[in-house]
């Protein structure tokens, strides 16, 4: 057979499958564009930018856009774990209906328990009644799903047991875990859980719960453990006062303060101080639940496929914490993964080293071997017929396979070999019209198309691929192939034909010299572009480590600058502050701190979206008053920070702050509406209020809070008196922190008189401090300063629990009906727990609830009128009194006071002081009247002088207090004043 020949049936064996394939691409092109692109809304609990949603929803996109049949996705963030609200709820309710309501959506993926209860509820009315796959929901929560048709998902299925059982592998001294978790409804359920699951191991391990604990009381805890402990962290978002913790910051602080192993339950933990352990991943669970979405869209029925109860986790330990606690990775669990190893380039690219070693070997071996043959090509020609018969006979006998392909008829080729090899009988997969290529493994038929397609454009000098094919018994096989096309004379495609060696156990090279006997010069050349070959593959890897560089710099600059506003950020303020005051020319310059007024309003009221949309206007113009001396960061939150440079003098600080504050008094546009906003400004001046940048944002600070307390919308130029102030502040916080505990807080308590009969109706508990250091500290100097802090949330339950056992005690001495009034803070009422607070208070005391009665300020209810009075209408059901202290003083109308779930009204005492005016006589009378007309208890504070209380008696006012019945009495003295009146 001549060589013109061979090419022509090359050509054509390669021809036919290439038509084939574009034939068979087309028409899967035309079947997917027929199909109607179909609907999935992706609603998660929480908010972008939380490592656990983030997780699972690139769990979610990756399988969903791997489709054949690509689904439309939207994705709703409802940030329910920061704004657990009604009105947040409301607003999400609004914003889905309104969206989705001319899209029909074909199924729902939910994430977490606050986006499943929402889909349930409203899926009917807004989504269709699409079917519904979860993620994120543990057993007890799917139990609670109240109908669960048309419902499947995956189970979030906490289980601690690997992780301590790996904690005892790696440490068998193991004898106590610290388990962190918080208060809130999720997060109790998941640590009595966790605890539960580890109690039922029966291991002898103690218990430590750390719930009751603030954030600093956690992490001294963890820094003084002994060797004998591990912390377990599960979801941790907000401490025993009610403060917000930032998961990410809080779990790497408290792995730097741990002396112990900080173990964690979500892989969201990692990189943030996190040890390691058997750790849930949001990823797995996302890809799992797209993987049912797919399902359903292909037709099945939700209700029909079973929930995925199959734990989701990975054994991922940190090798920064390894390296750090001494544990060497050969203690580590069977297939345990170890993240944040150093980067080794033997290590990464060992495979690549030796191959290149022993490709150059080989390289060696060819030439020698080259040599030796270019000697015999002469003789070789004389008895080419002979030899090409010889070789037949050879390939029959060898362990290569030979493949051929007709170009005209696409069909192809394979000798007996391959059967063999792979186990399938001739034409079993159909491989003579290309059903060989169902059998390639998924990662390697893109490459493999790519270099045939490269060789038979004549972009390559021969065909040259590796890859897997699976055989008959289901294992992959490796196979070294190398062909070359076969052309006529105007270059058409004749015959397409090679050879592919068994490569799995690397026996394969001898062949390589049968592949190459008929074409001995060519053979040189091809080894000659297989050394170029990898040389490119070197310089690859140089180039991809230019890259890495690159991609450094720009996580840098990601780092040093807000991603909402794109000003520089704290870290880049920090940096420049350093730099300026080392800088020894340097002049003067001036700090302004810059916070926006009622910004939080703005927050609640108009939904995040438009407050971030407003924080980046809030940029722009600050940016707009820049005359190149003046540097504008964002601080954090809605608090910005201008570096003003070279300042000659305080008027033209002045001026600038005059500018600033002028500038806001313009409106700002967004979309549709118009913001009217102010902001306060606190300015501290280089070197004159600071010589480094914490003092100088410290009292830039200083001076800010000065501006709010002042009115707001104004700047103030910090002055030492005002740290004199705030140091008084200071003091009073530090000492407040340590009242309870070393006993110094005490309650007076000052009777409340029944006018009906005469007798003592109870008493109101007042709350008083003597501090060793600072003495009698007046309430009204201490209490505000707790709120600011919200010490006043342990204080007020100290308060709340003291009086209750003391007036249950007084009951129990034969005083029986006497009350108890306590007054309630406005950062109580916040609190989520504020209800289960005061009703585990009274079942703690044994006071039945009509004897208790809270005390709320007008003020109060402005706050957060519709949160706070669903609160105290539950107290109230439950028999629990509710006044509203000080009415007269603050804002209520007759309208607004029906609304108030509250049992009695108490005249202020600037009303009851000027009573002998004819005016205040009869506003007191008319706030009596209006009072009993709705309904409503009377009390009147303040009453010194007979004269007040005989007026008092002919309104018919209800109860008095005042010092003309009694002052407030210390606790040990109630007794002996009852007492003594009773005698009297």
């Amino acid at each position: 057979m001549s060589v013109d020949q061979i090419h022509l049936r090359l050509l054509r064996s390669l021809l036919l499958p290439l038509f084939i394939l574009w034939c068979t691409t087309g028409a899967a092109h035309a079947a997917a564009e027929e199909l109607p692109a179909q609907n999935v809304l992706v609603l998660h609990s929480y908010q972008k930018g939380f490592a656990w949603t983030d997780e699972q929803s690139a769990g979610m996109e990756e399988r969903l856009k791997s489709a054949s049949n690509l689904p439309v996705i939207y994705t709703e963030y409802m940030d329910w774990k920061r704004y657990p609200t009604q009105e947040n709820l409301e607003h999400f309710y609004q914003t889905i209906k309104f969206k989705y309501q001319n899209v029909h959506i074909d199924t729902i993926l939910t994430t977490d328990d606050a986006a499943l209860s929402f889909a349930l509820k409203y899926r009917h009315e807004l989504l269709n009644d699409a079917p519904i796959i979860f993620s994120g929901i543990n057993e007890l929560g799917v139990a609670a799903i109240p109908n669960p048709h048309n419902i499947t998902g995956v189970i979030e299925k906490i289980d601690p047991k690997p992780t301590i059982r790996m904690a005892m592998d790696i440490n068998p001294s193991l004898k106590k875990v610290y388990i962190v978790y918080d208060n809130s409804e999720s997060g109790l359920s998941t640590g009595q859980m966790v605890m539960d699951q580890i109690g039922a191991m029966k291991l002898g391990l103690e218990l430590f719960p750390m719930n009751r604990l603030s954030m600093e009381q956690i992490q001294a805890t963890a820094s003084s453990l002994s060797p004998d402990s591990i912390v377990l962290m599960t979801t941790y978002f907000s401490d025993s006062t009610g403060r917000i913790v930032e998961f990410d910051r809080f779990a790497g602080e408290l792995g730097k303060s741990s002396r112990v192993p900080v173990y964690h339950i979500y892989d969201f933990g990692l990189n943030h101080g996190a040890f390691g352990g058997s750790l849930i991943s949001g990823r797995i669970q996302g890809q799992t639940a797209a993987d049912l979405a797919q399902r359903i869209l292909q037709g099945e029925q939700a209700g029909k496929i079973p929930v995925v109860t199959d734990s989701n986790v990975r054994k991922v330990f940190d090798y920064n914490e390894l390296q750090r606690f001494n544990i060497p990775q050969d203690k580590l669990p069977e297939g345990s993964e170890v993240i944040n190893k150093p980067f080794s380039f033997y290590q990464t690219y060992k495979v690549l080293v030796l191959s290149i070693v022993a490709a150059f070997a080989v390289l060696v071996a060819f030439i020698l071997v080259l040599l030796f043959y270019v000697q015999l090509v002469r003789r070789i020609r004389s008895s080419l017929e002979k030899s090409n018969e010889r070789f037949s006979l050879a390939t029959y006998g060898s362990d290569a396979v030979i493949w051929d392909v007709d170009m005209s008829t696409m069909i192809y080729y394979f000798s007996d070999s391959w059967y063999e090899l792979l186990g399938y009988a001739r034409d079993e997969i159909n491989e003579s019209r290309g059903g060989w290529r169902d059998i390639l493994h998924p990662e390697d038929a893109e490459q493999e198309n790519r270099l045939r397609i490269q060789h038979l454009e004549g972009r390559s000098s021969y065909y040259y691929a590796e890859y897997r094919m699976r055989s008959k018994a289901g294992e992959y096989k490796w196979f070294q192939a190398r062909g070359k096309v076969l052309r006529n004379a105007s270059g058409g495609y004749i015959r397409f034909a090679g050879s592919m060696v068994d490569v799995t156990d690397r026996k394969g090279y001898e062949s390589k010299l049968q592949i190459s006997y008929q074409e001995l010069e060519s053979t040189y050349e091809e080894l000659t572009a297989l050394q170029d070959e990898l040389l490119e593959q070197y310089n690859k890897v140089v180039e991809n480590q230019a890259l890495l560089q690159t991609s450094e710099e720009r996580y840098r600059l990601l780092a040093y600058n807000d991603v909402l506003s794109g000003l520089p950020n704290r870290l880049s303020l920090s940096e420049e502050l350093k730099a300026f005051i080392e800088d020894p020319s340097s002049g003067h310059a001036a700090l302004f701190f810059l916070d926006i007024d009622n910004f939080k309003y703005i927050n609640d009221t108009m939904g995040h979206t438009f407050g971030d949309e407003l924080l980046v206007k809030v940029g722009e113009r600050l940016l707009s008053h820049s005359d190149g001396r003046s540097k504008h960061f964002r601080f954090g939150g809605d608090e910005f920070v201008i570096l003003f440079k070279n300042v000659e003098g305080a008027d033209e600080v002045i001026r600038y702050a005059d500018a600033l504050v002028q500038g806001f008094r313009e409106p700002f546009q967004l979309h549709a509406s118009v913001v009217h906003i102010s902001t306060s400004i606190g300015i501290a001046q280089y070197p004159e209020n600071g010589l480094n940048a914490e003092e100088l944002l410290k009292n830039a600070d200083i001076a800010m809070y000065k501006a709010k307390e002042a009115g707001k919308g104004i700047y103030v130029i910090y002055g030492h008196e005002m740290q004199q102030y705030f140091d008084k502040r200071m003091v009073i916080e530090n000492h407040l922190r340590s009242a309870i505990s070393n006993n110094e807080l005490s309650l007076h308590y000052q009777p409340l008189l029944d006018m009906g009969s005469g007798e003592v109706w109870g008493f109101e508990a007042l709350i008083r401090w003597n501090n060793p250091v600072l003495g009698f500290v007046s309430p009204l100097s201490f209490i505000r300063v707790a709120e600011d802090c919200r010490l006043i949330v342990p204080i007020g339950e100290w308060v709340l629990r003291s009086a209750c056992r003391f007036i249950k005690d007084l009951q129990n001495q034969g005083y029986e009906g006497y009350h108890i009034s306590v007054n309630i803070s406005v950062i109580q009422l916040m609190l989520e727990d504020f209800t289960e607070m005061v009703l585990t208070v009274l079942q703690d005391t044994g006071l039945a609830p009509e004897y208790l009665e809270l005390e709320i300020t007008e003020s109060i209810f402005m706050e957060s009128f519709e949160s706070i009075s669903s609160k105290l209408e539950a107290l109230k059901k439950r028999g629990i009194g509710i006044a509203l202290d000080d009415f007269g003083t603050g804002y209520s109308s007759l309208s607004y006071l029906k609304q108030l779930p509250i049992t009695t009204l108490k005249i202020d005492k600037s009303f009851i002081d000027s009573i002998d005016t004819p005016n205040s006589m009869s506003l007191a009378r008319s706030i009596v009247t209006i009072g009993h007309d709705m309904g409503l208890n009377v009390t009147a504070e303040g009453v010194e002088t007979p004269e007040q209380l005989a007026f008092l008696k002919r309104t018919s006012c209800d109860k008095i207090q005042g010092y003309y019945i009694s002052r407030p009495i210390p606790e040990k003295e109630v007794a002996g004043w009852v007492a003594g009146r009773r005698a009297g």
